[in-house]
Protein backbone atom coordinates (compact mmCIF):
# COMPACT_ATOMS: atom_id res chain seq x y z
CA UNK A 1 0.00 0.00 0.00
CA UNK A 2 1.12 3.52 -0.67
CA UNK A 3 1.42 6.12 2.05
CA UNK A 4 -1.72 7.86 0.83
CA UNK A 5 -3.70 4.61 1.00
CA UNK A 6 -2.43 3.87 4.50
CA UNK A 7 -3.31 7.35 5.72
CA UNK A 8 -6.72 7.18 4.05
CA UNK A 9 -7.40 3.80 5.66
CA UNK A 10 -6.36 5.14 9.07
CA UNK A 11 -8.54 8.22 8.67
CA UNK A 12 -11.41 5.96 7.62
CA UNK A 13 -11.10 3.90 10.80
CA UNK A 14 -10.92 7.03 12.95
CA UNK A 15 -13.95 8.50 11.18
CA UNK A 16 -15.91 5.26 11.56
CA UNK A 17 -15.06 5.13 15.26
CA UNK A 18 -16.34 8.69 15.72
CA UNK A 19 -19.53 7.96 13.78
CA UNK A 20 -20.24 4.86 15.84
CA UNK A 21 -19.44 6.64 19.09
CA UNK A 22 -21.74 9.57 18.37
CA UNK A 23 -24.42 7.16 17.21
CA UNK A 24 -24.02 5.47 20.58
CA UNK A 25 -24.23 8.82 22.39
CA UNK A 26 -27.47 9.52 20.48
CA UNK A 27 -28.84 6.11 21.48
CA UNK A 28 -28.01 6.68 25.15
CA UNK A 29 -29.49 10.18 25.03
CA UNK A 30 -32.70 8.86 23.49
CA UNK A 31 -32.93 6.12 26.09
CA UNK A 32 -32.47 8.64 28.91
CA UNK A 33 -35.16 10.93 27.45
CA UNK A 34 -37.47 7.92 27.06
CA UNK A 35 -36.73 6.96 30.66
CA UNK A 36 -37.66 10.42 31.87
CA UNK A 37 -40.85 10.68 29.85
CA UNK A 38 -42.42 7.22 29.89
CA UNK A 39 -40.53 4.76 32.10
CA UNK A 40 -43.05 5.04 34.91
CA UNK A 41 -46.05 4.73 32.53
CA UNK A 42 -45.19 1.56 30.60
CA UNK A 43 -45.91 -2.03 31.57
CA UNK A 44 -43.19 -4.32 32.85
CA UNK A 45 -43.31 -6.27 29.58
CA UNK A 46 -42.63 -3.13 27.52
CA UNK A 47 -39.92 -2.10 29.97
CA UNK A 48 -38.15 -5.44 29.47
CA UNK A 49 -38.47 -5.13 25.68
CA UNK A 50 -37.10 -1.57 25.76
CA UNK A 51 -34.13 -2.53 27.93
CA UNK A 52 -33.36 -5.63 25.86
CA UNK A 53 -33.51 -3.70 22.57
CA UNK A 54 -31.37 -0.93 24.05
CA UNK A 55 -28.86 -3.52 25.27
CA UNK A 56 -28.68 -5.29 21.90
CA UNK A 57 -28.16 -2.09 19.90
CA UNK A 58 -25.66 -0.86 22.51
CA UNK A 59 -23.69 -4.12 22.22
CA UNK A 60 -23.69 -3.84 18.43
CA UNK A 61 -22.37 -0.27 18.52
CA UNK A 62 -19.85 -1.02 21.29
CA UNK A 63 -18.49 -4.00 19.35
CA UNK A 64 -18.22 -1.84 16.23
CA UNK A 65 -16.34 0.83 18.18
CA UNK A 66 -13.98 -1.82 19.56
CA UNK A 67 -13.25 -3.29 16.11
CA UNK A 68 -12.73 0.11 14.52
CA UNK A 69 -10.44 1.32 17.33
CA UNK A 70 -8.50 -1.94 17.19
CA UNK A 71 -7.97 -1.61 13.44
CA UNK A 72 -6.90 2.02 13.80
CA UNK A 73 -4.44 1.12 16.57
CA UNK A 74 -2.84 -1.68 14.57
CA UNK A 75 -2.57 0.50 11.48
CA UNK A 76 -1.00 3.32 13.52
CA UNK A 77 1.54 0.87 14.95
CA UNK A 78 2.38 -0.21 11.41
CA UNK A 79 2.72 3.41 10.27
CA UNK A 80 4.88 4.22 13.31
CA UNK A 81 7.19 1.29 12.56
CA UNK A 82 7.52 2.35 8.92
CA UNK A 83 8.29 5.93 9.93
CA UNK A 84 10.98 4.77 12.37
CA UNK A 85 12.59 2.66 9.64
CA UNK A 86 12.47 5.62 7.25
CA UNK A 87 10.31 3.76 4.74
CA UNK A 88 7.77 6.55 4.39
CA UNK A 89 8.31 10.18 3.61
CA UNK A 90 5.96 11.47 6.28
CA UNK A 91 8.27 10.95 9.23
CA UNK A 92 5.98 13.00 11.50
CA UNK A 93 3.16 10.53 10.96
CA UNK A 94 2.74 8.41 14.04
CA UNK A 95 4.70 10.85 16.17
CA UNK A 96 2.07 10.57 18.90
CA UNK A 97 3.31 8.98 22.10
CA UNK A 98 2.82 5.22 22.02
CA UNK A 99 0.60 5.38 25.11
CA UNK A 100 -1.91 7.77 23.45
CA UNK A 101 -3.85 4.91 21.87
CA UNK A 102 -4.16 3.12 25.20
CA UNK A 103 -5.49 6.28 26.84
CA UNK A 104 -8.04 6.68 24.03
CA UNK A 105 -9.16 3.09 24.52
CA UNK A 106 -9.64 3.65 28.25
CA UNK A 107 -11.61 6.83 27.57
CA UNK A 108 -13.84 5.13 24.99
CA UNK A 109 -14.49 2.16 27.29
CA UNK A 110 -15.20 4.43 30.26
CA UNK A 111 -17.58 6.64 28.29
CA UNK A 112 -19.45 3.80 26.60
CA UNK A 113 -19.84 1.43 29.53
CA UNK A 114 -20.41 4.32 31.92
CA UNK A 115 -23.14 5.68 29.67
CA UNK A 116 -24.76 2.27 29.30
CA UNK A 117 -24.88 1.45 33.01
CA UNK A 118 -25.86 4.99 34.03
CA UNK A 119 -28.78 5.01 31.58
CA UNK A 120 -29.98 1.57 32.74
CA UNK A 121 -29.81 2.71 36.37
CA UNK A 122 -31.67 5.92 35.50
CA UNK A 123 -34.34 3.91 33.67
CA UNK A 124 -35.07 1.81 36.75
CA UNK A 125 -34.84 4.87 38.98
CA UNK A 126 -37.44 6.57 36.77
CA UNK A 127 -39.70 3.53 36.98
CA UNK A 128 -39.56 3.63 40.75
CA UNK A 129 -40.04 7.33 41.30
CA UNK A 130 -43.43 8.50 42.52
CA UNK A 131 -45.73 9.80 39.81
CA UNK A 132 -46.47 13.49 39.82
CA UNK A 133 -50.04 14.53 40.34
CA UNK A 134 -50.87 16.27 37.07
Amino acid sequence: MSEAELITAFQGYVSLTNQLFFGYVSLVSGFIVMSYLVADNISSFLAVIGVVLFSIVSALLLFGIFISRNNAEHLMAYLRAQAQRGEIDLAWLGANPSWAGDVMNVLYVSATFGGYFASIIYFFYSRGRPRSAS
